[in-house]
């Protein structure tokens, strides 16, 4: 049978035109899920991507049949919290992204449809997790002789029990999510918390402790604070604690050696803002911006000849006073005043002021 040449041109035409966009479809199918995922039956989790996560943080559930955003399509926390889908992150057929609510629940599930998905674990803590670093007890010479008067003379101290401490400065995320606002002056959860008072810190340190199990430290009583020293929970490190945590086992004014670009920010490098943690070197002790970034509150009443007299072991400050001890300079100060053994005393919170946090092990 022969085949005329039109006959031939059409065919031609019809692999053209119908087979070759069949072929490229199925072609690039196969990268794009999406393009050849179908719906039918009921909805179904598969994984839940972090399945051990806390309140504000981002999930992403995987599963099939999960339709589109509608009035009848959520996500259901077993103790009755609804996510609808149209505040979800993101809502597909098979998949969810959604930012965990103010819930302990223990399950999830997902209607769709009217139809109910099989329930699936998850574990929501309060809180994100604390990076902390441990430091065991030991001496080192504090103050300098080349500072203010207030440095002198330099001293031996001994901090005779091991600290729990927070490697970064407790930033505004964390903060919020222990007492309920953020006070920063510009509001960015990756940046460290500012703003504070002393008070401000002390409170801070009650509630995370009661968050977490622990003994709270102290007890407060209008504006005087009493510390129990037997108690577990989180506190503010003494200026000594302070600076033996800074100086990391050198005798350096700064934590690498005398480059203070390399540990911190100050008014130089920072652009007068603060910066998230983490950015610049740690110390030897691995903690990060001991030197700038934001003054840190300590336990300490301010005296200016305090070093004159200071206890050997643990010294814990002036019995009374009227301003609190901050640490370690910040964004907008010289380098002066980001050295190791520098004091600074205020009356209360400056938006240049935040927190790290220790406990006894």
């Amino acid at each position: 049978m022969k085949i005329h040449a039109n006959n031939k041109l059409n065919f031609k035409l019809l692999v053209l035109f119908f087979i070759l966009p069949l072929i490229s479809t199925a072609f690039f199918s196969c990268n794009n899920n999406d393009l050849i995922i179908t719906e039918s039956g009921k909805p179904s989790i598969i994984k839940i991507v972090k399945d051990t996560t806390f309140i504000g943080d981002t999930i992403t559930i995987y599963g099939e049949n999960f339709g589109d955003r509608n009035l009848s399509s959520f996500v259901v926390f077993n103790d009755s919290t609804i996510i609808h889908s149209s505040l979800c992150l993101k809502w597909t057929i098979s998949q969810i992204t959604l930012i965990v609510p103010n819930t302990s629940t223990q399950n999830i599930f997902v209607v769709a449809k009217n139809d109910t998905s099989n329930s699936f674990t998850l574990t929501i803590n309060q809180l994100p997790p604390l990076d902390t670093v441990e430091v065991s007890s030991g001496k080192i010479t504090i103050g300098s002789l080349f500072g203010y008067k207030d440095e002198q003379p330099p001293h031996n101290i001994y901090i005779s029990k091991p600290l729990i401490c927070s490697k970064f400065e407790i930033n505004q995320f964390f903060y919020k999510q222990v007492v309920g606002y953020n006070p920063s002056l510009i509001k960015d959860n990756s940046l460290p918390v500012d703003s504070i008072s002393w008070v401000d810190a002390i409170q801070f340190c009650n509630k995370l402790s009661t968050i977490q199990g622990l003994e709270p430290v102290y007890t407060i009583f209008g504006d005087k604070v009493n510390w129990d020293t037997t108690a577990n929970g989180w506190r503010l490190p003494t200026e000594a604690e302070w600076e033996y945590l800074c100086r990391a086992g050198s005798n350096y004014d700064y934590s690498s050696s005398t480059n203070l670009a390399d540990d911190g920010w100050y008014n130089m490098n920072s652009g007068l803002h603060s910066h998230s943690s983490g950015l610049k070197l740690p110390n030897a002790f691995g903690l990060y911006d001991m030197h700038g970034n934001l003054w840190e509150w300590c336990w300490d009443f301010y005296s200016s000849d305090y070093y004159s007299q200071s206890p050997y072991q643990d010294p814990k400050g002036p019995e009374s006073g009227s301003r609190h001890i901050a640490r370690g300079g910040s964004y907008a100060d010289g380098n002066s005043f980001a050295r190791a053994s520098n004091r600074y005393y205020t009356y209360d919170a400056i938006p240049r002021t935040g927190i790290r946090i220790v406990r006894n092990k």
